[in-house]
């Protein structure tokens, strides 16, 4: 079990005037991403107009990592940055959007939800120059969900290398730390220096997977990526999905329990979801919103629950009064075997794996 904070490992630079509590997290006020100017901007474009601003600071750091570069796509400015350091053994996560305790904390645009996005890294098994970083993103089931650099909507991603997406009017960079060299002087040798990105589609699932056809192994071996250090293969994924009648789909993975202040539920969910991930909070877009509506010291959106490899994850999505594992605050736990967490001032949940 990990309860141990994790905002050490975080390192935030944030410019465009964003101070934290100077103003309301107001209800999000949903806009088209093609409707805001200058979103004709090229991607190569918005980074070296930006470079200046975060390549000093990137280039500072050692340890391996992701920096997170988000740019204004209409003014083509730097809006933050954030250096989210990974560690041995455990992952770190971090969340981007308008709330003024998310970790990239943007306020630019309204399009952008108050908790829009999760990053989560893998665990490194060194922390030696250059280690390679492997990290997800998930869209937290928002009305503006992000978009790859050929313009395809985006639930999720994996990527080890770097990886564009632009999402609600701003543009991000997500580009591996640890290695000075990656950063040159020069913002145009920078991006030359960027490994093309090559997308590829996750395996479907056996239920979702179209019926064979002839040709089909060859075109499997087609999708097959090359060993290629000029290239970052990033694997477009799930991400929790519309609605919650899909908790339960697919071959039930466990049971979650929670106590409410006016009840007791046990839920069963299905691999599939638990993969893509499930949210909890009081917000319509959460699964599981009405027991969580019970408890006004939730957040709208509090926290994922999500399968990542072989760990099961709670990750606190910046909420306001926080998630605990024996009265301490966390913001990722590994949830092990009889792992208790507190969601708020009045809810607790425990996960039972299906025997």
């Amino acid at each position: 079990m990990s309860g141990e904070g994790l905002r050490a490992t975080i390192g935030v630079s944030l410019w465009g005037g964003q101070i934290r509590g100077a103003q309301p997290n107001a209800r999000t006020m949903v806009a088209r991403a093609a409707a805001l100017p200058g979103v004709g901007r090229s991607a190569r474009e918005l980074f070296v107009q930006a470079y200046a601003r975060f390549a000093e600071r990137a280039r500072a750091i050692e340890e391996p990592g992701v920096a997170v570069v988000a740019i204004d796509e209409a003014s083509g400015a730097a809006a933050g940055l954030a250096c989210v350091v990974a560690r041995v053994g455990r992952p770190v996560a971090a969340i981007i959007g308008r709330h003024d305790r998310c970790d990239l904390f943007l306020s630019g645009r309204d399009a952008l939800s108050l908790r829009h996005l999760a990053l989560v890294v893998d665990p490194v098994t060194s922390w030696a120059r250059g280690a390679p970083v492997r990290f997800r993103l998930l869209d937290l089931r928002t009305g503006q969900p992000m978009v790859d650099e050929t313009g395809k909507p985006l639930r999720g991603l994996v990527a080890e290398g770097p990886a564009i997406v632009r999402c609600a009017g701003y543009a991000l960079f997500f580009l591996p730390l640890g290695d000075p060299s990656d950063f040159p002087a020069s913002a145009d040798d920078a991006w030359t220096m960027l490994p093309e990105r090559v997308y590829l589609d996750e395996r479907p699932s056996l239920d979702e997977r179209p019926a064979p056809s002839e040709g089909a192994q060859a075109t499997h071996a087609k999708l097959r990526p090359r060993v290629d250090l000029r290239a970052t293969y990033i694997t477009r994924t799930g991400g929790p999905r519309d609605t919650s009648m899909h908790l339960a789909h697919g071959d039930v993975a466990g049971v979650l329990e929670i106590h409410t202040p006016l009840r007791q539920l046990a839920i069963s969910i299905g691999d599939r979801a638990l993969r893509d991930g499930v949210l909890l909070g009081r917000y319509g877009r959460c699964d599981l919103m009405e027991a969580a509506a019970e408890d006004h010291t939730l957040s709208r959106v509090h926290a994922l629950l999500i399968h990542v490899e072989d760990r099961l994850l709670l990750i606190d999505t910046a909420s306001t009064n926080g998630t605990f594992v024996q009265g301490e605050p966390a913001r990722l736990v590994v949830i092990e075997r009889d792992t208790e967490l507190g969601l708020g001032d009045h809810t607790t949940l425990r996960w039972r794996w299906k025997d």
